[in-house]
């Protein structure tokens, strides 16, 4: 199969470095601004963790700032400009802004539109944050930020990728030069410092680009709409586990750790929950322990709540990040901004 998708894999690869060109050529133009702006983003499709990092990044700077996050919306039914507020769901503004509004509600400005500078510009007519984190922006050029931020999963690293179709990549290898800042994503709590070394190595940064390495945290509760439940008091439940996420192994792994059964419904990433699928959800619940319970991420929590018949008992597990070397990643973030 992948002899017939090499000639499709060059001529994507060819059409990505040309538009690229044209935009370091000025060809094509990046609009500036004022304002700090922060891009977050990979090579890859999905995955890397970018929800995660993103709050993290809102909580270093939400004290100090007022952040605007800027979106296109992925999942969402609506088209252009819109903005989070507590009357909008998530078909409005899709799952991810959703949660980051949910998350840290009145203390940020999030909006979506797929054109970045239109929904940049309303929210500062609107609002006028007085700085910007572009959410999964890396190949959205039309903006030109002040700090690029580049991810990439520990297990599935962009040096050992290929371009689509033959693999995930979105743009050739090329682009992570554009990146001040690569951070190695979902790392062991344990990752020795000799195999740091190997994949900086492998990575073969820029002298001016920095890396970190990130672990994902669980936190020791579960939330609902209405509950937050210790996650120490469950350990005897059993555990329905709900995901629409590109990558579920790490939250499945964990569950599987921590409760004694775990029964997993696997869904696409950003699947858009229907009667059908709630009914399912249902019936393989009712089949399960009394002591049980649904579980699922913060992002997929966003889609599944306003359902009815699994709100009693539909909990999300809420996750962030931890870095190698916090204290230096906040001053290059600081000397940044400031």
């Amino acid at each position: 199969m992948k002899i017939f998708l090499y000639p499709f894999a060059g001529l994507y690869w060819l059409i990505t470095y040309i538009r690229n060109k044209f935009f370091d050529w000025g060809l094509l133009q990046s609009k500036s601004y004022k304002k700090p702006i922060i891009t977050v983003g990979n090579l890859s499709v999905g995955g890397t963790g970018k929800s995660p990092f993103v709050i993290y990044l809102i909580d270093l700077l939400k004290d100090s700032h007022l952040i605007g996050v800027m979106s296109r919306g992925y999942g969402r039914k609506t088209k252009g400009f819109h903005f989070a507020n507590y009357t909008t769901s998530y078909e409005d503004i899709g799952d991810e802004p959703m949660q980051f509004f949910l998350r840290f509600k009145n203390k940020i400005i999030v909006g979506v539109d797929e054109k970045r500078i239109h929904g940049i510009d309303n929210l500062i007519k609107d609002f006028n944050p007085n700085l910007f984190i572009l959410d999964d922006a890396f190949q959205h050029r039309y903006v030109k930020a002040g700090l690029y931020i580049l991810l990439t999963d520990y297990s599935h690293p962009y040096y050992e990728d290929q371009i689509l179709p033959l693999g995930r990549l979105r743009e050739g290898r090329y682009g992570a030069k554009r990146a001040q800042i690569v951070v190695v994503t979902k790392c062991p709590e344990d990752l020795a410092d000799e195999n740091k070394r190997v994949i900086e190595r492998k990575l073969n940064l820029q002298p001016y680009q920095s890396l970190f390495f990130s672990t994902i945290i669980y936190e020791k509760q579960i939330i609902s709409s209405t509950l937050t439940l210790p996650i120490d008091d469950l350990l005897s439940y059993h555990i329905l586990l709900v995901t629409g996420i590109a990558k579920y192994q790490d939250i499945l792994e964990f569950a599987e750790e921590k409760f004694s059964s775990v029964t997993h419904l696997q869904f696409k990433d950003h699947h858009n929950f229907s009667e059908f699928d709630i009914v399912e959800i249902e019936k393989t619940y009712q089949n399960l322990n009394e002591k049980a319970i649904i579980l699922t991420t913060e992002k997929d929590f966003m889609r599944l709540k306003h359902f009815q018949q699994i709100k009693d008992f539909l909990f999300y597990l809420p996750i962030n990040i931890k870095l190698d070397r916090p204290e230096e990643f906040k001053k290059l973030i600081n000397k940044f901004v400031g």
